[in-house]
């Protein structure tokens, strides 16, 4: 099996160690495999929708959204349907979005947003497709 580094914040750190006593795996590499898993199976999701389908869509932004992100939500703004914006635990801002559309609109603005380097982490829940 290849061996790969991966640089983290130490606050990250400390949560996957985290992880790996509270979920039992055996090492920190268990537990980025499983991560890696679950967004695999998240992507294969997403790219197997087709139509119109209704997604929830969370977005935690370092501190403050970037150009780029309201942007993207400004060009794809036909698709989004409702917009929360709020404050984590941990003080970063966290927009909580229903976005509806074509399934292929919906995967492109999806790629658009987590390619910003603002984005530390997206979750997508298909709500109906």
């Amino acid at each position: 099996m290849p061996i790969i580094a991966v640089s983290m914040q130490e606050s990250d750190l400390e949560k996957l160690e985290q992880l790996q006593q509270v979920g039992g795996f055996p090492s920190r590499s268990e537990v980025v495999r499983a991560a890696i898993h679950a967004l695999i199976s998240e992507y294969h999701a997403l790219e197997t929708l087709s139509g119109e389908v209704t997604t929830v869509v969370t977005i935690l932004y370092s501190d403050r959204k970037s150009e780029g992100c309201s942007m993207a939500q400004h060009k794809y703004s036909h698709l989004i349907a409702a917009l929360i914006h709020s404050h984590s635990n941990d003080g970063d801002c966290m927009d909580i979005m229903v976005v509806k559309g074509a399934s292929d609109e919906v995967r492109e603005f999806l790629r658009v947003i987590r390619g910003e380097r603002c984005v530390n982490r997206i979750l997508v829940n298909v709500v109906e497709a």
